[in-house]
């Protein structure tokens, strides 16, 4: 990333706070749904879960 300003490093940042925490709201609903989780819901589940740690590791290197 580009030399941003503390103000353009907040923005980024809610923005993918926001983000995270729509996904784990996702994660939350599929495993809510059933008892158990089937194994589209893993499959589904397991992409999420890739897409956390993305933004994760996007907001560290904000601080970088």
């Amino acid at each position: 990333m580009s030399k941003l300003n503390n103000e353009e490093k907040a923005i980024l940042y809610n923005d993918m706070l926001t983000k995270y925490r729509k996904l784990e709201k996702e994660i939350s609903e599929i495993k809510l749904k059933n008892f158990e989780i089937s194994d589209d819901d893993q499959k589904k589940i397991n992409v999420i879960k890739q897409q956390l740690n993305k933004i994760y590791t996007d907001v560290q290197k904000l601080y970088i």
